[in-house]
């Protein structure tokens, strides 16, 4: 029996970010340039939350300044919020699973700035635990997430469904025991979710 259904944010909960025009403008950087930066420095922050060093490293990367104190804190903010625009159809899932009386996680891979904003949210009200990389200094798809992910929620794995865009971190909970589903939109999870005994409907 699935007591948990755990949601990825990024691409899943939450749209692509649209704050990297933006971004690369505040660091007067080349936009592609900066969007390669951007991702491949990504990794590291999602782990250890560490503002200065990300955009110190995009700046490195791209020829930019350093950003000071202030134009930091100005990312950060532009960055967290590019990130938080709510997916309509993946939002009536959560609700739908909610009121079958799942309860219901997120386990992203975020800095803890981002979890502050998340959790501040209002359709963050669905959701019992929370569960953020910048916090744990755990990635996905590292092993460990995914066992401290078990542990905290006083779950089986396999008592656990997991939705996330990303191929590696599906298989890395696939190998942990969880009912792992490749989100690629709300109506495909859906039927993953009904295929474990979920009661969602389908739309």
């Amino acid at each position: 029996m699935i007591k948990w259904v755990v949601f990825d944010l990024g691409d899943v909960v939450l749209k692509h970010t649209n704050a990297l025009p933006g971004l690369s403008a505040l660091m007067a950087a080349e936009p592609e340039k900066f969007s390669q930066a951007y991702f491949e420095h990504r990794p590291v922050y999602d782990r250890q939350s560490d503002a200065a060093e990300f955009w110190a490293s995009i700046a490195g990367s791209t020829g930019s300044a350093v950003p000071d104190a202030a134009q930091l804190a100005e990312l950060v903010k532009l960055d967290d919020i590019g990130w938080s625009e709510v997916d309509p159809d993946t939002l009536l899932l959560i609700n739908d699973v909610a009121a079958s009386g799942t309860a219901l996680a997120v386990l992203s891979n975020a800095p803890s700035s981002m979890g502050r904003l998340v959790e501040s949210a209002p359709w963050a009200a669905a959701f019992q635990r929370f569960f953020f990389s910048g916090d744990l200094g755990l990635v996905k798809p590292d092993p460990e997430i995914y066992a401290h992910l078990s542990e905290n929620l006083g779950a089986l794995p396999d008592e656990i469904a997991f939705l996330d865009d990303r191929p590696e971190n599906i298989a890395g909970a696939i190998a942990a025991g969880i009912n792992g589903f490749l989100f690629t939109d709300a109506a495909q999870a859906r039927t993953d979710l009904r295929g474990i005994g979920v009661p969602v409907e389908l739309r």
